[in-house]
């Protein structure tokens, strides 16, 4: 169930960042109304005039799903404009003034869409809503442009894909597919001055994918390996990965990853046991958390800082 007073805490901080937005609020699949927030700048005469949309808007969502014809999209009307975007079966809903840029506050609904879908998987979910600093920068030509494919590797069940989709969510343009064997994500990252573009392959860690894997392989590279600091088998099983990273790229860079850190009292691996493994294999070394997201940026930062390097 998700968390109401955290959600309004997000979307009130999104109305406090774009003053443009008159509402923000979320649906369900069949028109009804979650929960809404109204910007603190409008007047009374205002307030009436959003609140008496919730009808309109409650229909055509109901109608278009029952349709098939519903999508994320924007519209306008006489005299206010209206963004839709869907993440599950919800669906967040901006009243914007009739003269705002919706290019400008695209980003901003992805990005909320994004923490939605987090916090209906119960995902620790940070509420603050930054302004884009990134995006004035995608407007201005990078010092240096990359392309990295990178591969997330190691045993099932130690948090490769909820890694990869915190990752992608933290951004503001992701693209995730779901294939035989792999999860496919693309992502524009900046480091300073330099623009990163990701192609990030999420192989899955079953025995019965291993013939599969290896094609994957095939241009990769950097990746990041990763064990669950509570499971003492995916740490053993870090040879076996590494004779197969070795076995099918040419000296690539590696990270190795202490994911699940968060489960402090379950923990089997020291720090000290990840770094020594790091230091035999070659490999630098981090802890994380996918579940609450703790360095999980920093990991990728990482390997892009290596892969440049």
């Amino acid at each position: 169930m998700i968390d109401l007073n955290k959600l309004n805490k997000l979307l009130n901080n999104l109305l406090n960042v774009l003053n443009q937005v008159q509402a923000a609020m979320i649906f369900d699949n069949k028109g009804n109304l979650l929960t809404s927030m109204m910007n603190s700048a409008l007047n009374e005469e205002e307030i009436g005039g959003t609140t008496s949309l919730i009808s309109f808007i409650s229909d055509k969502i109901k109608i278009d799903y029952e349709t098939g014809l519903f999508q994320s999209s924007s519209l306008s009307s006489e005299n206010r404009k209206f963004l839709f975007r869907q993440t599950d079966d919800l669906i967040l809903t901006l009243i914007c003034d009739i003269d705002s840029n919706i290019e400008l506050i695209n980003p901003y609904a992805n990005f909320i869409v994004n923490k939605l879908s987090r916090m209906v998987k119960d995902f620790e979910v940070d509420t603050k809503v930054p302004k884009l600093e990134g995006e004035k920068k995608k407007q201005k030509k990078p010092r240096n442009e990359y392309a990295f494919k990178i591969l997330i590797l190691g045993n099932a069940g130690v948090g490769k894909t909820t890694s990869t989709v915190q990752f992608a969510h933290s951004l503001f343009k992701s693209e995730y597919k779901p294939t035989l064997g792999v999860n496919i994500v693309r992502n524009e990252y900046w480091i300073g001055d330099d623009l990163i573009h990701f192609q990030i392959w999420d192989l899955a860690g079953q025995d019965q994918w291993t013939k599969l894997r290896r094609i994957y392989y095939s241009g990769a590279q950097g990746a990041l390996l990763l064990f669950d600091t509570t499971r003492s088998d995916s740490f053993q099983d870090l040879k076996r990965w590494r004779d197969e990273i070795k076995k099918y790229t040419i000296n690539i860079p590696v990270i190795l990853v202490g994911n699940k850190i968060d489960l402090k009292d379950l923990r089997k691996i020291s720090t000290e046991k990840g770094k020594e493994k790091a230091e035999k294999f070659g490999y630098k070394y981090i802890e994380t958390s996918a579940k609450t997201s703790e360095n999980i940026e920093q990991a990728f930062k990482l390997l892009a800082k290596e892969m440049i390097d």
